[in-house]
């Protein structure tokens, strides 16, 4: 541990413009040419490839401390299962729009568009929530008991996000009724929403609505995280920490 920790610096806490990521794009009526949607697919590629790289690391994490219960490991649990979510929520919204870019018969892209809108919806409400039921049981709501440990520019970051969130969630119906017809499947419904003219640069914007969103939810996470990190960094100079 001595030598692991002589090497790790103090992590930054960033204060980003959050906003930043919740502003509302209009569709300008533009298509996708063949040299936009390689782009995109190339863009998707790497993202993917980034963020699937944080999830052993997460998984390593919260199985070192499946036996520690204190009030830090408890809180630290927290952040790294809500990162969890975000990672995967926002590659699964990534995987998903390459696939209805690839998509070439048509039936293919109004299949993958109506999945879309399933991920679309339940990802949000799972991040935040839509009414006081659907927000109590949300990730972003687990955070709050855990709040009291963390110092006040992380707090005023969370109120913050907090705001941008509600905002964003009365927005829209985030795609409700697409998704009730997704998952009940109703046939008649079912036909008429697959039916819909299929607009690919129009439905890659609403699918990125999703992703910005917890895109700034992690960033906010990776702040939270430093915290953890520097307060590990700081017991052990103090000589706090026991040496392995």
């Amino acid at each position: 541990m001595t030598n692991e920790f002589d090497r790790i610096q103090y992590a930054p806490i960033q204060n980003h413009r959050y906003e930043r990521w919740f502003r509302e794009v209009q569709y300008n009526g533009k298509e996708l040419n063949e040299d936009g949607k390689k782009e995109f697919l190339q863009m998707v590629d790497e993202i993917i490839s980034i963020h699937l790289e944080g999830l052993p690391v997460l998984k390593e994490a919260l199985d070192s401390i499946k036996d520690l219960h204190d009030e830090f490991h408890e809180a630290y649990r927290v952040v790294i299962s809500v990162l969890q979510f975000t990672i995967i929520t926002m590659i699964d919204s990534m995987v998903i729009s390459k696939y209805f870019i690839l998509a070439d018969k048509d039936y293919d892209r109004r299949f993958m568009r109506g999945k879309m809108k399933v991920i679309l919806n339940e990802g949000f409400k799972k991040l935040y929530g839509f009414e006081e039921k659907t927000h109590q049981k949300s990730e972003w709501n687990r955070l709050v008991p855990i709040l009291k440990i963390f110092p006040e520019d992380i707090k005023v970051q969370y109120k913050q996000l907090s705001s941008l969130l509600e905002e964003h969630s009365k927005s829209s119906s985030w795609w409700r009724n697409e998704r009730n017809v997704e998952t009940h499947l109703n046939a008649e419904k079912l036909y008429e929403s697959r039916s819909e003219d299929v607009v690919e640069s129009k439905v890659m914007m609403e699918s990125l609505k999703l992703f910005d969103t917890l895109y700034a939810v992690n960033r906010f996470l990776t702040n939270m995280y430093a915290c953890f990190l520097n307060s590990l960094i700081h017991k052990y100079r103090r000589g706090e920490l026991l040496e392995d």
